[in-house]
This record gives C-alpha cells, structure tokens and sequence, in this order.
C-alpha cells in the first residue's frame, strides 16, 4: 500500500492499493491516479471490504466509460450485503473509474492536449507510462496501482452506449474455463462467446489469467432498478459460488441465449429511425426490423434482420447520421 499525506472529506488518498496489506473492515479511498492540464490529480473512489477470513479477491468496476453509470448504482446496493465478519476473502469496488469522462457523460476518457484527444480506456489496456496520450497513462496508473495483485475475479460493468440499449449482456472469453464458470453465475439474458477485444479489460486480464467478463447492463445514463438487482445477484451468485459467502446461487428464472457473433444492421442514409423490435426478440433473416424517415416524415429506407438470431441492441436516440448502428442481431453460427 502506498498512502499519501492527503486526506479529503476524511477519505485517505492513496498512490497504489495492496488489499493484503489491510486489516479485516471496510475501507474507502481516492487513488490518486494521473494529473489534468491543470496539475490536479484524477482521483477516483474505492471500497474495499476484507473479510476475516482468506478468501478470494473480488474486484468490481464500474463506468470506465463515463456515460455507463448503471454499475454505480450495483455496487452501492450490494454494499449492504457484505459483512467483513461474515465474508471470506476482499471485494474491491470502484463506483467511477473514469472521473473525467463521467463529469462530461462521455464514453470516452478527455485531453486537453493539441488534438483533443478522445481516449477509449477500454481499448487502452494495461497503458503505457510514458505515452504522449494522457488517456494510455491513466490506464497505466489503473491497470498497476488499482488491479494488480489485488484482483482473482473481476466484473468490469458497463452499458451499451449513448443513444443505444442493451439487455443484461455479457462479452465473454469461453476459451476460458473459468471464465465460463464465471459467466453461468450471471442471470444475464444473452451471452457473446468473445475472443476478445485487445487493450479492453476484459482481455488483458483473461490473458495475465485472471477470468474476467463484460457486463453490459442496459442503456447509458440511467439507473435501471431490474438491472440493479439483476447486477448485484450476479455478484451475489459470484461469491456464493467462489465461498465467499453463505448462500445459494439463483438465476432469477432467466435462461441465457449464447450466440458468436452479432451482427449489425447499419443506415445508409440519415434520418429518422424507427425500430420495429424489440430486445431479446428472436428474429428471422429478411424480418423488417426497422424504417428511416427524412424530415417531412416519408419513408425513405426499410431495413429487415440479416440473419436468424436474438434482438441484442437497438438505436434508443432516433435521430441516425450514414454509418450508424440501427440495431444488432446475436446469433449462434
């Protein structure tokens, strides 16, 4: 553990996080990550609940992408149910990795720099520390002060962008053994086998061997009460399964569909969009699956699904420039 001098609102600021090197309780930090253009320090919140007996170690993230705030709200409803005295092993949460990016509902990581650079954490994984992208340093700063040495299992938590919706859907390496383990706790409507997207969270830890999933939860911006409660009994399921806790595992009476590849379905013209299905519908190649109107309100393109398979995002904001997702089919192939 690497602590500071700095104390805000009594919440101690730390460089690096060693969770081994804390006392059984709960805990709360600001890691002090990289500097803004103006020299002020990133800092962003972390809980740590180490139990009183060893166990495994938990980590749980949210809102890397500062407009998928949906995990904020998981992890401060599964706060209650951890009990250090009850649980084996440590649960590390950060309710908002990306401060930045949350501040100006952005998916992306911002820098002020001569290009305006617009970073995808996500794809920037594990960083580099001498980067001339202040976002790649910040990766940096996450990947080997926060995760390192302080993560078995981890739940990276998202959403589906901006002006889109997912179900409860998951990226997933099914490569992995455990990684496979760790997806059939998760009362998720749809699966994507995924062999992994480089520089995304997910990936790099699957490849340093720590299993690992992407959970998308819905749609950007919003807290959705069933995504919640859907989220924290997939992390409830997690611990119960991995002896963390007592309890049984419950999937809610969701059966999950796993599909391999999704497919999109992209406007060729811009416009007005309106999707005519909805998510989690199956579908069957040549189905109209949406229109484009132009301003007077004439139809002037209609789309039909692709392929056979299962509704996995559509278009939530209608107004579609050329080159724009309408809508994405998972099937299985």
């Amino acid at each position: 553990m690497k602590t500071t001098n700095d104390i805000i609102d009594g919440v101690p600021v730390i460089e690096k996080l060693s969770v081994d090197e804390l006392g059984t309780g709960k805990h709360r930090f600001f890691f002090k990550a990289t500097t803004d253009s103006l020299g002020n320090y990133h800092r962003v919140p972390v809980i740590v609940i180490k139990g009183s007996e060893p166990g495994k170690k938990l980590f749980i993230q949210s809102t890397l992408h500062g407009d998928e705030v949906q995990g904020v709200d998981v992890i401060h409803q599964l706060l209650p149910h951890l009990d250090p005295a009850t649980l084996k092993g440590t649960v590390v949460m950060v309710p908002g990795a990306n401060p930045p990016g949350m501040q100006l509902a952005s998916r992306y990581y911002p820098s002020q720099n001569e290009t305006q650079t617009f970073t995808n954490l996500n794809r920037m994984m594990p960083g580099d520390a001498t980067s001339s992208n202040a976002g790649s340093r910040f990766a940096h700063a996450l990947w080997h002060n926060l995760y390192m040495d302080n993560a078995d299992i981890f739940l990276d938590l998202h959403t589906d962008s901006t002006g889109t919706a997912f179900p409860f859907f998951m990226f997933a390496d099914f490569r992995s053994a455990d990684v496979c383990r760790l997806a059939a706790l998760q009362p998720a409507d749809q699966i994507l086998e995924d062999d992994g997207i480089d520089g995304s969270v997910e990936t790099e830890l699957v490849r340093a061997g720590i299993p690992s999933l992407t959970v998308e939860l819905g749609c950007a911006n919003v807290f959705d009460p069933d995504m919640t409660r859907r989220g924290v009994q997939g992390i409830l399921n997690t611990m119960v399964d991995y002896k963390m806790i007592a309890g049984k595992v419950d999937l809610l009476g969701i059966e999950t569909y796993v599909g391999n590849e999704e497919v999109s379905v992209i406007a060729d013209q811009g416009g007005f969009a309106r999707v005519l299905v909805k998510l989690n519908q199956d579908v069957t190649k040549g189905q109209p699956v949406a229109t484009m109107t132009n301003a007077f309100g004439d139809v002037v393109a209609e789309y039909s699904a692709p392929c056979d398979g299962r509704v996995l995002s559509v278009c939530t904001t209608p107004l579609r420039e050329p080159g724009a997702t309408i809508m994405q089919v998972l099937r299985r192939i």
